[in-house]
Order: C-alpha cells, then sequence, then structure tokens
C-alpha cells in the first residue's frame, strides 16, 4: 500500500485553461508574464517602477493571472446565485478542477468508494473576503477620517453611500471565504465522505496537502483522495507585500538559477489530482500518470529567519523522501525544483541538492535535468506545489523532458557541480536501463518543505487471452452477423461528448479530433471507455461506431451537421442535443410486445455480442428447459438468422422453426426470456424503467421488469399459461387479423359476423380482431369491400377472445401458487388500462388475460398520464411505437425509441438506441459495451463547463469593457488608508 497512483489531473495555470493546454505550454516554454488585467484593480495608484522603497506601492505591474476568474457555472453546480457570488473564486475552482481531474481519472460518473474519499486542498488567503467586506472596511476608515477631519459635514455619510454602491455583506459571505470551505464544498457537491480539510503551508501547502493525503491512503483512512492547492490574486496586498521584501522580480521575469535572476512573478493557479493505492488503480485498470514512491516533509527549524530558507532544513525533507522511497537520489532523471529565482532561494535549494547527491558514496551521481515551471507562469503561492506535482506527473507520463527556458546557471550555484543540468529545448527520457524517476520540491513561507519521488507505472501485465463463447448449439454455419463477445474489431460502440454548450461542444469535438489524430492507432472501445467515465455535461452528442476510422468520419459529419443547426438524430449514428430533457420529462416506459413479435434468430445480435444479454438468457433458458423440455437457445440460435432476419436458410427448415415458435406453448416462455434478459442489459447499461406496460403476452415481462413477478417465476408462469392456452387450442384453430379502422367503424363491420371479436384496441385507427378462420375470411371481404386494409397476424389462435376462456381456470389455478408482489414501479395493464399495485388484482386480471380484449391505446394514455414520457420498446423493433404515437399525437413532449430492430446489424440497433437515450438524458453508461482487452483509458481533454459572472456587489467586468482601467472596490479604501500593507499572507520569499 506504500506506492501511491496519480490517477487524474485537472488544473488551471496561466495561459492553460487545462491538463492538455498545460503540457502545450510546458513543452513550448513560453513565458506568461503580463502586466496587472485591469479587470483586477487599478494598478497605477500603486505602480512605482524603479522604487522599491516607496511605502504602499509596487515597484512592478508585471504578474501571471488567470483569465476569467469571475466566471462559473453555477447551475451545474446546483449553486444558487446568490450564493454563488458569496463564494470566493477559490471555491470554484477547486470544484472545476476536481471535475476535470474526476472525469480524467474515469471517475466522473461517481460510481466510485466516494464514501471513503477524501479531500485535502491548500489555501492560504482569500482575497475575496476583503472584496466583500470592502465596504465595511471603508465606512469604518471614513469614520476614523470623519473624527480627525476639521470638516466632518458629510463625509460619513457620502462614503456609506459609496459603500452601498459596492454591495453589501450577504448571509453566504462569511463561510463563503473560509479556507476550510474549499475542500467542504468539493465534499459536498461530490459527495465525498473521507477526510476534508485545507491546508495552509504557505507555498509548500499544496504538498503537505498531499503528504497527508498519502499517509491517509497508507493507513487505510481513506480509499481515495482529491488533492488540490488554488490561489487567486484579487487585491494589490500581495503585490505591495511582496515588493516591500525585494522578493519580485523588478525586470517582469522570473529566471531561476539563472545569472540574471532578481525575484519571481506572481502567478495564479488552481490544480488537482485524483490518487489511490497503486494495487487498487491496477485491479481497476485505472490510467497511471505516476507512482509516488516516496514523500518527505521538514521544517528549517531554528534557521536565521522566517523568511531566509535553510539547505539543512530543505535537505532533511529530501533524505526523508528518498527513504521513503527506498530509493537512491541517484536515479532521479529529473527534477522540478521550487525555484523562486531569489539569490537566497536559489542558493540554498542548489546547495541541499548538491549536498544529497553527492553524499551516497555508492551511487554515482548521473546527470539529472532541472527545472522550474515559474520561469513560465511565475508564483502561484498556495498552489506551486500543485502546479509543480502536475508538471512533473506529466513529464514522466509523456516520457519526455521539457525545456527550461533561457537559462544560464548562475555561476556561483554550482549547478553541474549537482550533477544538474537544463534541457533547452524538449527531449525524450533517456535510457537508463531502469525505471524512469522524477521528483518535485516545494518549500513555504516559515519554513515548511515538502519533497516527493515519483516513478513511472508499471508495465502493464499481459492480457489474458479470451476464453471463446460458448455455442449455444450446433449450427451449420456462421451468421455473417455474429459479433464476437469481447472483439474489439466488430462491435459497435457509444462514443458521448459533452460539453457545457454548444459552442463548447464543437471545441470540445475539435479537440477530441486533434487527440485522436495524434493516436490514431488508439482502439474505438478505449475512446468510448474514456468518454463513457465522464459525467455527461449539457450540449451532447453520442455517435455510433465500431473502429476508430468510421468514429473520426462520423464525428467529422455530425459537426458540420451541428454547424448547420440540426440537432436530434443526424443521420450516421449520431445524435445531439443542446440540452438533455428535463427530469420530468425522461421518465421512461418500457414496452413490451406480445405474441406476433416473434422471429427465428431474434436478438442473435445481442445473445452473440453482449455476455450481459446471453448469461441472461441461459439462466432463464434453463427454467424453460427444467419446467418444460424446452431449448430456448437453440430454437433462437442454433440455426443461424437469415440476411432478412426473418428466418434461419429459408424453404421448409425455416417455416417449420416459425410454426414452432409461434406455438403459444413455445412463444410465450420465448418471448419472456428474451425480454427479461434484454431488460437486463439494459439496465447493465444504466437504462432502467420508470413505468412498465405490455402488450398482449408482453404484460408479464413488464409485470417482471416492474417488480411484481421474479424472473424465473415470470418464465415458470408463462410455461404453464402456454401449454393451458394450447390445450384450449385442441378444439377448432382461430387467428388475428388488424382492421386498419376506429372502434366504432370496426364495431359495424363485425355486426353480423359470427365467431369473430374485437381483441385488441391498439390505436385511434386500428382494431385487431380475434375469430375462427372462417369468421375471420367474411371480415376481410367485407373489409375489402369498404375499402379498410386488414393484415392477418401470425399467431397460433384468437387470443383475447371468448374462444380461450375456458383456460381461465387453469391459468387462475397456476397463479394461485404463483407469488405476485406489489409492483416497486407503476404498473399498467392493458387489461384494466390502468395502473395496478394490488397483487391480487393482478392474479385476477392476468387469470382473464387471454379472454378478454387488449386495451393497449388506452393503456398508452394511462402511462402517459402517470408520467411516462419516452417510450422505450424493448423487443420486436418498433411495431408498438407507432400505436404509441397514434395514441398520443395531440402530445408534443413523447419521445419513442426501439431498443432493437428487425434485421440483424451487429448489433447497432440496439447501441443507436443507447446513443438516443444517452443524448435525451437517460443515464447510459457506454462502457458496458466496451470489450475486456480495450477497457483503458487513453489522454482525451476534458471538456468544459458553461459559465457566467459572479462577483460580490457588482457585475465583474468583461474584457471588452477595459478601455480605461476598472475601479477596484479595494481601491478607494488602499487610498484612504495609507498605513504599512498587511505581510504577504502565505507568501515564500525564497
Amino acid at each position: 500500500m506504500n506506492d501511491i497512483a496519480i490517477v487524474g489531473l485537472g488544473c488551471r495555470f496561466p495561459g492553460a485553461r487545462d491538463v492538455r493546454a498545460y503540457w502545450k505550454l510546458l513543452m513550448s516554454g513560453e513565458r506568461r508574464f503580463s502586466a496587472v488585467p485591469a479587470e483586477r484593480w487599478n494598478h497605477r495608484p500603486f505602480h512605482e517602477p524603479g522604487n522599491p522603497s516607496a511605502p504602499h506601492a509596487a515597484y512592478t505591474d508585471q504578474v501571471s493571472f488567470l483569465d476569467d476568474v469571475d466566471r462559473f457555472d453555477a447551475l451545474h453546480y446546483g449553486v444558487p446565485p446568490a450564493r454563488a457570488r458569496a463564494m470566493d473564486p477559490q471555491h470554484r475552482l477547486m470544484l472545476d478542477v476536481t471535475r476535470e481531474a474526476l472525469d480524467d481519472a474515469g471517475l466522473g460518473r461517481g460510481d466510485f468508494d466516494r464514501e471513503n474519499t477524501g479531500v485535502f486542498c491548500a489555501m492560504s488567503v482569500s482575497d475575496y473576503k476583503d472584496v466583500m467586506t470592502a465596504p465595511i472596511r471603508a465606512i469604518a476608515l471614513a469614520d476614523q477620517a470623519r473624527r480627525s477631519a476639521a470638516d466632518e459635514d458629510g463625509v460619513l455619510e457620502a462614503v456609506k453611500e459609496h459603500a452601498g454602491r459596492l454591495g453589501t455583506v450577504q448571509p453566504f459571505s462569511l463561510p463563503g471565504s473560509l479556507l476550510n470551505m474549499a475542500a467542504g464544498t468539493v465534499s459536498r457537491h461530490f459527495d465525498l465522505g473521507g477526510p476534508s480539510f485545507a491546508v495552509d503551508a504557505a507555498c509548500s501547502g499544496s504538498l503537505v496537502a498531499l503528504d497527508q493525503a498519502v499517509a491517509q491512503l497508507r493507513q487505510g483512512g481513506c480509499r481515495i483522495a482529491v488533492v488540490g492547492g488554488v490561489y487567486v490574486n484579487l487585491t494589490p496586498d500581495s503585490l505591495i507585500g511582496f515588493s516591500t521584501l525585494r522578493a519580485l522580480s523588478a525586470t517582469g521575469v522570473c529566471r531561476p538559477f539563472d545569472e540574471e535572476a532578481d525575484g519571481f512573478v506572481l502567478g495564479e493557479g488552481a490544480g488537482a489530482v485524483v490518487i489511490r493505492p497503486l494495487v487498487d488503480a491496477l485491479a481497476a485498470g485505472d490510467r497511471v500518470y505516476a507512482v509516488i514512491k516516496g514523500v518527505g516533509s521538514a521544517n528549517d527549524g531554528a534557521s536565521p529567519g522566517p523568511l531566509a530558507p535553510a539547505p539543512e532544513g530543505q535537505l532533511r525533507a529530501l533524505r526523508r523522501a528518498y527513504d521513503d522511497a527506498g530509493v537512491a537520489p541517484s536515479s532521479v532523471g529529473f527534477l522540478e525544483a521550487h525555484g523562486t529565482a531569489t539569490r537566497s532561494g536559489d542558493r540554498a535549494e542548489v546547495e541541499a541538492l548538491r549536498r544529497l547527491r553527492t553524499e551516497w558514496p555508492d551511487d554515482d551521481p548521473s546527470l539529472c535535468y532541472l527545472g522550474a515551471g515559474k520561469a513560465l507562469i511565475g508564483h502561484s503561492l498556495a498552489a506551486a506545489g500543485m502546479a509543480g506535482l502536475i508538471k512533473t506527473a506529466l513529464v514522466v507520463h509523456h516520457r519526455t523532458i521539457v525545456p527550461q527556458p533561457g537559462t544560464t546557471p548562475h555561476p556561483d550555484l554550482g549547478i553541474s557541480a549537482a550533477g544538474l543540468r537544463f534541457a533547452e529545448s524538449a527531449r525524450p527520457w533517456p535510457r537508463t536501463g531502469g525505471p524512469r524517476r522524477a521528483a518535485v520540491s516545494s518549500f513555504g513561507f516559515g519554513g515548511t518543505n515538502v519533497h516527493v519521488v515519483l516513478e513511472c507505472a508499471p508495465a502493464p501485465a499481459a492480457a489474458p487471452a479470451l476464453a471463446p463463447a460458448p455455442a449455444p448449439a450446433p449450427a451449420p454455419a456462421a451468421s455473417s452477423t455474429t459479433v464476437t463477445v469481447g472483439g474489439a474489431d466488430s462491435t459497435p460502440q457509444v462514443l458521448l461528448l459533452s460539453a457545457g454548450d454548444a459552442e463548447l461542444l464543437d471545441l470540445h469535438i475539435g479537440d477530441v479530433l486533434d487527440a485522436v489524430e495524434r493516436a490514431p492507432r488508439t482502439p474505438v472501445g478505449a475512446l468510448a471507455h474514456t468518454l463513457g467515465g465522464r459525467a455527461p455535461l449539457k450540449a451532447r452528442l453520442a455517435v455510433v461506431a465500431a473502429d476508430t476510422d468510421e468514429f473520426v468520419r462520423r464525428l467529422l459529419r455530425a459537426r458540420a451537421r451541428l454547424a448547420d443547426g440540426s440537432r436530434g438524430d443526424l443521420g450516421g449514428g449520431a445524435f445531439a442535443a443542446d440540452a438533455p430533457l428535463p427530469a420530468a420529462r425522461r421518465r421512461i416506459a418500457f414496452v413490451f410486445p406480445g405474441q406476433g413479435s416473434q422471429r427465428p434468430g431474434m436478438m442473435r445480435d445481442l445473445y452473440e455480442g453482449f455476455a450481459g444479454f446471453r448469461a441472461a438468457f441461459d439462466a432463464l433458458g434453463s427454467v424453460a428447459r427444467d419446467d418444460a423440455g424446452l431449448d430456448l437457445a437453440g430454437l433462437l440460435y442454433g440455426v443461424p438468422a437469415a440476411a432478412d432476419g426473418d428466418g434461419g436458410g429459408g424453404g421448409d427448415g425455416d417455416e417449420e422453426l416459425r410454426r414452432r415458435i409461434a406455438g403459444t406453448e413455445v412463444c410465450q416462455p420465448l418471448l419472456g426470456t428474451v425480454q427479461i434478459a434484454a431488460t437486463r442489459l439494459l439496465a447493465e447499461c444504466g437504462v432502467a424503467p420508470d413505468l412498465a406496460l405490455g402488450h398482449s403476452a408482453g404484460e408479464f415481462a413488464a409485470a417482471a421488469a416492474a417488480g411484481a413477478l421474479g424472473a424465473d417465476e415470470t418464465v415458470r408462469l408463462l410455461v404453464r399459461r402456454g401449454e393451458a392456452l394450447r390445450r384450449a387450442e385442441n378444439g377448432l384453430r382461430g387467428g388475428m387479423v388488424a382492421v386498419q379502422t376506429d372502434r366504432e367503424t370496426c364495431r359495424q363491420l363485425v355486426v353480423g359476423i359470427d365467431d369473430v371479436w374485437p381483441a385488441c384496441f391498439n390505436q385511434p385507427r386500428q382494431v385487431v380482431v380475434s375469430g375462427t378462420q372462417q369468421g375471420l375470411a367474411v371480415l376481410r371481404r367485407a373489409c375489402a369491400e369498404a375499402g379498410i386494409v386488414t393484415v392477418e397476424l401470425d399467431v397460433s389462435n384468437a387470443f383475447h377472445s371468448p374462444r380461450l376462456a375456458c383456460a381461465e381456470e387453469a391459468v387462475r389455478a397456476d397463479l394461485a401458487g404463483r407469488r405476485v408482489s406489489a409492483p416497486v414501479l407503476p404498473f399498467v395493464s392493458s387489461v384494466s388500462a390502468q395502473l395496478c399495485a394490488d397483487p391480487e388484482e393482478l392474479r385476477e386480471l392476468w387469470a382473464r388475460h387471454a379472454s378478454v380484449p387488449v386495451r393497449f391505446g388506452d393503456a398508452v394514455r394511462a402511462s402517459y398520464d402517470a408520467g411516462a414520457r419516452l417510450f422505450l420498446q424493448v423487443s420486436g423493433g418498433g411495431s408498438l411505437l407507432d400505436p404509441v404515437r397514434r395514441n398520443l399525437a395531440d402530445r408534443s413532449d413523447v419521445h419513442v425509441v426501439a431498443a432493437s430492430g428487425t434485421t440483424p446489424d451487429g448489433g447497432r440497433d440496439f447501441v443507436r438506441a443507447l446513443a438516443r437515450l444517452a443524448v435525451l438524458g437517460v443515464p447510459v453508461d457506454p462502457r458496458v459495451l466496451v470489450p475486456a482487452e480495450v477497457r483503458r483509458l487513453v489522454d482525451l481533454p476534458v471538456a468544459r463547463l458553461a459559465g457566467q459572472s459572479y462577483w460580490a456587489g457588482r457585475p465583474a467586468p468583461s474584457k471588452e469593457d477595459q478601455a480605461d482601467p476598472v475601479p477596484h472596490p479595494m481601491d478607494d479604501l488602499r487610498q484612504a488608508a495609507r498605513g504599512p500593507p498587511p505581510p504577504p499572507c502565505g507568501a515564500c520569499c525564497a
């Protein structure tokens, strides 16, 4: 348990709004320094260039700040607007980078041990608290000014009036600015029940938080940890404070260890990592960026002063880290230094490294590349260690040494004597014969030092050979549409992309295309698995593809359709929506068809392509075999389906098979088995019903879906019911005909015709009539004369008519011995066309089920009235979906989806249904479809949220409004209070 894996990353640094952009920035070596943005504060009153002794002023205006710190997607996080305005932007950033890190780790859907997941967050200051309380300070200072001024009239009132324009303190203002609330906010939103607290160790805070998290993981205090650090500078205080300490670069460029180094540039940032024990990460198949081998922490102790770094204290932390890791310092090939570019800080750090790397007599201190990210993004104080940790993890992960920009080592430091060097350009990790190892240091104001040793992830074990899928029955030939279980090359996948809005979705599509272009051999299953592990955002696009090339083609086509304004079914297996349906409008009714929907080879694609379906079917098939000697798998899948999906090889054998499975004693348990297996597969994929209804014999699978019957009990009931109905058929055989007309016209047509009865009221202009063959022939002639279309159904008798009343007592007696429970979901019976929750009522309805009409149209309307808006036909294609549409033609909020097609297509119909459902807002989990051998995470960009400005007391200005410097709420206060500025909280001048 000592080795801890880094499995997820999320960050926001200057010039890099995510991990992918951060790596691009590191590879470019581009510095991100500029003048204080006008939207932060008007820096002119505080800027005294060339005068480091000026009171209440800074000699530099160069910083490295984040963009858009006022923007936040409060709706996504469920935060009311007033509370969002009172939340410290640092807390908001921690939510964002944590979301990205969890998504990056494949944990975005929340299906992990959240109860034992801890949050450890480094923060030192809350400038936002000063912004929110600026009116209070202004009034207090004005009152002091009034007391000392000769002219007291109007001073206080004028300031009070101005302070009111700056806003008022709100109920959430106090907790919204507390440091510990950053961790608490993350734990609350993501429902994480492990240890959760903030760490203030100044500039080493992020790595101190990491040390705490590693200790908790090793001790079993939590199973997973989110570790983060954040710093946002909203007032001139820190810039002025560091200027008084002469710690900032007067030239405005941070040059760690350089002969021209003159201090750091104040920066900002936020980062989070997800870590867990390596053994757990490997067992879960996580992508491991790097392994934390050891952590060492120490304090300088009795140093010359709180601002003076001490090599002894740093060396103590370094030694402890390598002792903890059990490796020699000489094995480290890259070291991310604290690197503040101050004279005393650089000297102390290099001295500690030199002593460390030369005190191991049995090891050759081979050359190690030295880096310092502050040269690019400045010093982000409490977030600095997180910037270094994420950088170092990426270096290890990508096997690439990133460049250190323009560094001429100061000759007094002895860089080369310490076995250190700088990379002038990006280069591959040197081959040493050992594992790639790197380290990162972070030293804090007050003398707290931390060093972390990282190592590359262990080589993955060879994937075990997949056992061949058991053949369901001997077959003369293999189907051309067979989907091999676990076959990575043929199984269609759902690739679900999402973002905060349509514009951001387009950007995300471009980012994903770029990532795939850089790694074109990535299996489509790995792409689907990676995207599927993320929490879907508002704007969604689902693409069905069986290989990576097909995915790229379809994604490009879908992107073009989206740009044209298309939504819904984009064609080519792609579906899109700007937003999912509201929860109340995506309540799903599972619809189960009855006899007549059976076909030879039905759902063969699912049986051969999806282990979950096959396992459920075989288990229920064994029940039918034990009870009635039926080999359902042999009947359905023993003969390969023909290309048209209507049978096996054609000819007499095919017709015989059709007759066999149409027989009531076979068809009823067969349909129940197929439908329950499909329901279970849908559940594995995250699709569960909110309501269930069935047509004719489909009512019993619907009852199983609603929890009124157990799965095995349903199959046994259908076996006995089928046998009872078969016995009732031993007399004169009958049939069923669909008449395409309304109920009243049909009633008039059957008047005077013997032995025919309306049996199914499916939709406003369709009635199914049961009767004898002679009676139905007379009816069809009458319909033809009236110009009314009729269709003969493939059934074995006149179901839902008085001809089967003789089976009632046998079915009633069988039901008396069966366990029928109250449904756990709303269940609409097509006998009564009403919600039914009474087990005894169900027994009576089902006893009469075969001899009374099916009121499907009324049942559909009752389902709608009970809240169903999305009707999913579980089997048999979409035969019942047109009646659903017609019965609800006056409703504009109804969606219908078929979970299967009528012809074999390698499972694409099923996968397309999942894609459409995912876009509508159903919590589909595409990872279930991914073959085991490619079920791994790959490097793909995490999508962005849409945000808007939330700021205390006023709308935060946009950059377009910055033609002139914008007054900051603190400006008047600073001008009035010309006392000494507060010391730089959480700052490290080392």
